[in-house]
């Protein structure tokens, strides 16, 4: 998605020419030290575009290595699990799924995240459970 306009596009890609022997790496570092020191507005745009498409491509290399690396699911290896199994299964996953609204009472901690008193908020059945019988939470 470039939105870009075309003058930007030019002056962006024949600054990058300049780099083209540099890895990426490099040319991200050497564009940071750039746009530090560059006042003209114009160029900062310029650099900033830069920086942008060398991230990108950045991104690329790295998601072309893990998609090498990354077997591919072997389709004949798969399992076949039994109807009861699946049944099971689906029951455990409807159950770690349940949410029950509450209200804090008084302000506390929930898995790492701090709630005020007063806040109401959807939490796991085993985390209601837990705040309610601390006296900290009442279901809504």
């Amino acid at each position: 998605m470039e939105t870009l306009s075309p003058l930007m596009l030019e002056n962006r890609n024949s600054f990058l020419k300049q780099f083209k022997n540099e890895s990426l790496e490099i040319v991200s570092k050497k564009l940071n030290e750039l746009f530090e020191i560059e006042k003209d507005q114009l160029k900062r745009i310029v650099l900033l575009a830069s920086r942008v498409e060398t991230i990108r491509k950045r991104i690329e290399n790295i998601n072309s290595t893990q998609s090498k690396i990354e077997p591919t699911p072997n389709v004949e290896s798969k399992e076949v699990k039994a109807p009861s199994e699946k049944k099971e299964t689906d029951e455990k996953e409807k159950t770690d799924h349940t949410w029950v609204k509450v209200v804090m009472k008084e302000s506390a901690e929930v898995n790492g995240v701090r709630f005020p008193e007063g806040i109401q908020i959807d939490v796991s059945q085993e985390d209601s459970k837990r705040l309610i019988k601390s006296g900290k939470a009442e279901v809504i």
